[in-house]
């Protein structure tokens, strides 16, 4: 459980502490209060980044040129997280070891966001759903972050090769059959994790809508086609296009409701109530593989549902887990839980 937590120049905090966090922690207050930061602030601490910008530089305070964030942890294998962010440099720490890489940091207190932006990987392409089953995987299987970020890197050079006047065939497919057989690795994570995500995100959304509804997840990985193709063919295809084709850049998940699809033919309370089903499925999911549940952030997510659907969503979120929830009013969404009240 996360104990405390020290931000230094970070969005709108130049000098924040907070202390004695209990199990249902509520930040109430105005808009611009800086309730939102306190979460992406934790969030950075597990992940890395931001939930809010792809730009980490954004998050420093105007005052300053480099922000800090720090929490105190209990029940964990480690006591201390601490990240320390500029331009020139980056120091991330686990209790006394110091400039740590990124996978050896990443993950330690995984953390789960619910906000009002999670429909967008609903409704969004294909790339906002990849986002967030790599984020997830990654979460849940150690070694799959090193694994994408291994078929990144291959694909952008690839790209890169692709874009020249003469690509080189023979450099070509030495970095096509690399990719070939990182993509094979990817297939299997992704097929493996919607074969388990399936059946739990549908127990999720019919709690959430009284067993109203039934809704599906289903993976359609576009890797098998190029992985089949001949290398000749494919180089073909590549060369002509100038782009790589052959990778796990362009798989998708279809999210689908009595069988038609909800990106298309849902309600907003119906793409609400998935989206919530889906971070629910996050926590379920990183519990049952590393054994703690991950803290819980929600920032103002519930106030568009019905009471019903609020009620129904405190019930069903797991009564272990820690859990902040930032929100304007007292009355919006509030869990029924007995909380500590922090006022912005």
């Amino acid at each position: 459980m996360l104990a405390a937590l020290h931000i230094c120049n970070f969005r709108c905090h130049a000098d924040l502490k907070l202390e004695d966090f209990s199990s249902f922690n509520l930040l109430l207050g105005a808009n611009g209060k800086g309730k939102t930061s306190v979460l992406e602030a934790i969030y950075f601490l597990s992940r890395c980044r931001s939930f809010r910008t792809h730009q980490t530089r954004e998050l420093i305070h105007w005052s300053g040129t480099e922000f800090g964030i720090s929490g105190s942890f209990s029940g964990r294998d480690f006591k201390r997280l601490k990240v320390e962010w500029s331009e020139e440099r980056r120091n991330l720490a686990v209790d006394q070891a110091e400039n740590l890489s990124f996978r050896e940091f990443w993950g330690k207190a995984p953390t789960v966001i619910f906000q009002n932006s999670d429909r967008q990987i609903i409704i969004d392409g294909a790339q906002a759903r990849r986002q967030w089953s790599d984020g997830l995987l990654a979460s849940i299987h150690p070694g799959y972050l090193a694994i994408i970020q291994r078929a990144q890197l291959l694909l952008k050079q690839k790209n890169a090769l692709l874009r020249q006047e003469r690509p080189e065939q023979a450099l070509w497919l030495a970095l096509t059959e690399q990719l070939a057989e990182i993509s094979r690795e990817v297939l299997r994570y992704r097929r493996e994790f919607t074969e388990k995500a399936a059946p739990l995100l549908q127990q999720s959304y019919q709690a959430l809508t009284g067993n109203a509804e039934t809704l599906s997840i289903r993976y359609v990985p576009k890797i098998v086609r190029y992985l089949e193709m001949s290398r000749d063919e494919l180089w073909q295809h590549e060369r002509e296009r100038r782009l790589a084709l052959l990778g796990p850049h362009r798989d998708d998940w279809e999210i689908q409701l009595f069988e038609k699809s909800l990106r298309d033919f849902g309600s907003e309370g119906q793409v609400k109530s998935a989206s919530l089903a889906l971070r629910i499925l996050e926590s379920q999911l990183i519990h049952e593989n590393t054994g703690a549940w991950p803290i819980l952030l929600i920032d103002d997510a519930l106030t568009d549902l019905d009471v019903n659907r609020q009620q129904k969503f405190w019930q069903i979120l797991p009564a272990n887990a820690q859990v902040f929830y930032a929100t304007t009013r007292r009355d919006a969404g509030t869990s029924p839980l007995a909380a500590r009240e922090i006022q912005f």
